[in-house]
């Protein structure tokens, strides 16, 4: 028979010991229920009690635990000396009278040499008491329905009452011992609880405070049947002391227990106030399915409060503890927090309830991390009040080994964050390793949950902290490299080496030989998900030549092929070869390059060669028209030649949400021109209107005065109007103003858009030619704006295009 017992350093159990005869019946004294006070006149007497209780009945024989009086152990037998139960049994009430009435009581010294009063405290169990008080439910909200029982003056024991009707399925309840002033006696008490029907006591479990020696506070959840009536029997000493009881519902219908549903992972906590020493709070905490995984943790400045968790039934979902518990299998939780006596009392706490997890997996805002095959991070950032933690679900399997480092970046003292990786059963896998507490070892398990959290006492943390796999390659891909590109590069630049494959990590290396001495390429990014690598390779004194291409990871050498490396291009651009406008790239739609705005210190590179009428080879520069658009702050974009180190100029400045364009002639490496952003996130557009070669089929440039060729306020060269909304203007540019009448390709023009009455858009192209989507000016209504053009000539003219609204044209060649 299972008995809730709340002891002090012990099991407090009588001692057992085996029924003896019974005495004559003449030599037991008649006794009733209740208190019974007898005296031993010399030693090792033993007396004989016999008891009013009928066969069938239960009862109970509390005894004193110490103080005035002699201590002593009770065992019954029926009246033919057969044992019915023995002082343990007694103790807890259990003990069923089978045998034949009447009952006895032979009640011994523990000492066998003691003399002098005593007392033995018989109860029946089996129906309620009139004489045992009505432990009536209490509130969370407040002490009022508690119970306080006194002893001493001869009195050591107490008995109280649940009735049937008035109880839940699941009850916490709390008793608390006044210690004494004086030290001459070692308190000691026990409580067990027993139903009326003889089917056992309820399931209880007794929840100690960490560093509690004595059990002044005492906390303990019992289950009970709906139904049943209840005794609860109290044993102390013969001494003065006041021992106070009270329960509590601790299921989903909870009294004065504040409900709030279960947040996000790194949302604000729930906060309450501490109250004094020992006070108990209660807070209910609801998900949407019982398949839902809880993280409740509390916290506050000294790190005292106590939390005890409870499902909807009542039943044990975490123990008591001050650390974090990850529960399942309810809808609701009603976590009882106290600050123990031996805690900081704290004026204040916080409780986080996040839902980590539900039936489909892990919680949806923490970040899918694509590989760690070598770990993952450096995270950085800030904890704090509004924002308590952050998460990631890792593609790690059983088996993998990690090293977690977390620090604090701050000047303040402030500490690192809490890390943990938790399995799908809610365990965390992270131990500490150091005694400043910043390194720890975690073990992966398939698809494990990394969560940084402030720490219990903290508030605040600026962190870093980063996973690093110590059995590399982690996760369940291995090391595999496929092709390197380019297959070719211009010495007298620096190239960018792209390598495909799985399990790529920054210690992956690129290795060329077959020149004078071998060279080792920088790798400077590798893909989330560890498949491309892109490292660069400095061929600004390598000569031209074949040259073999060695992947190394892992200590493992992949040779891949040959690089090819062609000569030094020659000095000078060459000549230039206008082509009809085309638009190359847009971030805004992804064409050319990713579909996504261009970052503070991004940069994208865009393939120019072979495309859009550009040949593949012998191109030693472009003619772009960029603009720039929906910029998120002040900054500026340079364009360069991809592969070479890029410098302070720029091409475009521009403020918060200006569209500007500006022409550019940039030099051709390899094939591609790249595009760097300052500050903020903008998109940017490329439209090309030539490119230079040094093949000979080119043009020259011809310089002459600049002169007005058109101006729509005034009739120049075209009507006097302003351009409407999808008008065209032609100007005749050859065989006039020193251009000659046959032979000219392009003309360089500076156009300037004036008096705009809407947003819009220009386009310069070839007259009799198919417009193309390019733009040539950008302008918002009411601005005026210039940007330079060259724009190819047939049939000696050019023509002017105006996507909305109306506005005026100059051009100056």
């Amino acid at each position: 028979m299972l008995t809730c017992l709340l002891a002090v350093l012990a099991a407090l159990l009588l001692p057992v010991g085996a029924a003896q005869a019974a005495p004559v019946a003449e030599d037991c004294v008649g006794v009733t229920e209740g208190r019974y006070a007898g005296t031993f006149t010399t030693a090792g007497q033993t007396r004989c009690l016999e008891l009013p209780s009928p066969q069938g009945a239960r009862i109970a024989a509390l005894t004193s635990l110490g103080g005035a009086g002699v201590t002593v152990g009770v065992e019954v037998v029926d009246r033919n000396g057969t044992a019915q139960c023995t002082a343990g049994v007694l103790s807890r009430g259990g003990c069923a009278l089978t045998g034949a009435a009447p009952f006895r009581a032979l009640v011994r010294a523990d000492n066998g040499t003691a003399t002098g009063p005593y007392g033995v405290h018989f109860v029946r169990t089996d129906v309620l008491q009139k004489d045992c008080r009505v432990l009536p439910a209490g509130n969370f909200a407040d002490d009022e329905a508690a119970v306080e029982l006194w002893t001493g003056d001869g009195v050591f024991s107490h008995c109280l009452t649940i009735p049937a009707d008035a109880h839940s399925t699941a009850e916490l309840l709390r008793i608390r011992y006044g210690v004494p002033d004086d030290t001459k006696l070692f308190p000691r008490y026990a409580m067990s609880l027993v139903d009326t029907d003889g089917n056992g006591p309820p399931s209880c479990y007794d929840h100690p405070a960490q560093g509690q020696q004595l059990r002044t506070d005492g906390l303990t959840s019992c289950s009970f049947t709906a139904g049943k009536a209840y005794t609860v029997l109290l044993q102390g000493q013969d001494e003065v002391r006041k021992h106070t009881v009270v329960r509590r519902d601790v299921t989903s219908t909870a009294k004065g227990c504040a409900a709030s549903a279960a947040t996000a992972i790194g949302a604000p906590a729930t906060t309450g106030t501490s109250g004094k020493v020992g006070t108990l709070r209660c807070h209910r905490f609801t998900t949407a399915a019982a398949t839902d995984r809880l993280h409740i943790n509390p916290r506050d400045v000294h790190d005292g409060t106590n939390v005890l968790v409870m499902d909807n039934n009542g039943g044990i979902a975490c123990h008591q503890r001050t650390w974090a518990c990850n529960t399942t299998g309810s809808t609701g939780y009603q976590v009882v927090t106290q600050v123990p006596e031996n805690f900081y009392l704290p004026a204040s706490y916080g409780i986080d309830a996040w839902r980590i997890a539900t039936a489909a997996g892990p919680a949806p805002e923490c970040t899918r991390v694509a590989s760690v095959a070598y770990g993952y991070g450096p995270l950085t950032g800030t904890l704090d009040g509004q924002r308590t933690g952050v998460c990631a679900v890792l593609p790690s399997v059983s088996g993998d080994q990690f090293r977690l480092l977390s620090t604090s970046t701050a000047t303040d003292g402030s500490p690192g964050p809490q890390p943990a990786l938790y399995d799908n059963a809610g365990r965390n896998l992270c131990t500490v390793t150091s005694s400043s507490s910043s390194w720890y070892d975690c073990q992966g398990v398939d698809q494990g949950l990394l969560v940084l959290s402030l720490q219990d006492w903290s508030h605040h943390s600026v962190y870093r902290a980063e996973l690093t796999c110590t059995n590399a390659p982690c996760g369940s891909e291995n090391v595999s490299v496929g092709t390197v590109t380019p297959d070719t590069a211009q010495s007298g630049t620096v190239a960018t080496l792209t390598v495909q494959g799985t399990a790529l990590g920054m210690s992956t290396t690129v290795k060329l030989t077959g020149g004078p001495a071998p060279l080792t390429a920088t790798t400077v990014s590798v893909s989330d998900d560890a498949k491309t690598l892109k490292a660069t390779v400095d061929l600004r004194s390598a000569p031209a030549g074949h040259w073999g291409i060695t992947v190394n990871a892992l200590n493992q050498d992949y040779p891949r092929g040959t690089l090819t490396v062609t000569p030094p291009p020659a000095p000078g651009l060459g000549t230039y070869k206008p082509i009809a406008p085309t638009r190359l790239m847009d971030t805004r739609e992804g064409l050319g390059v990713p579909k996504a705005k261009v970052g503070a210190a991004g940069t994208v590179t865009l393939q120019v060669a072979g495309t859009a009428g550009i040949p593949s080879t012998g191109v030693t520069a472009v003619v772009l028209n960029v603009t720039a658009t929906e910029p998120t702050a002040g900054s500026f974009v340079s364009v360069f030649p991809t592969g070479t180190v890029r410098s302070a100029a720029s091409n475009l400045n521009f403020t918060a949400g200006q569209t500007i364009p500006n022409l550019v002639v940039v030099p051709v490496v390899n094939g591609k021109v790249s595009f760097y952003n300052h500050a903020g996130s903008v998109h940017l557009i490329a439209d090309v209107a030539g490119y230079y070669t040094t093949d000979g089929s080119g043009s020259s440039y011809q310089p002459i005065a600049p002169t007005r060729l058109m101006d729509t306020r005034e009739g120049l060269g075209v009507p006097k109007a302003k351009v409407g909304a999808a008008g065209t203007v032609t100007l005749q540019v050859a065989g006039t103003a020193g251009i000659p009448s046959t032979g000219v390709t392009a003309v360089v023009l500076n156009v300037t858009a004036t008096e705009p009455t809407a947003g819009s858009f220009v386009s310069v192209f070839p007259t009799g030619t198919v417009r193309s989507a390019a733009s040539n000016l950008n302008f918002t209504a009411g601005q005026t704006i210039p940007n330079l053009v060259v724009v190819p000539v047939v049939n000696g003219k050019v023509s002017f295009y105006n996507h909305a609204g109306s506005v005026h044209l100059i051009a100056d060649v």
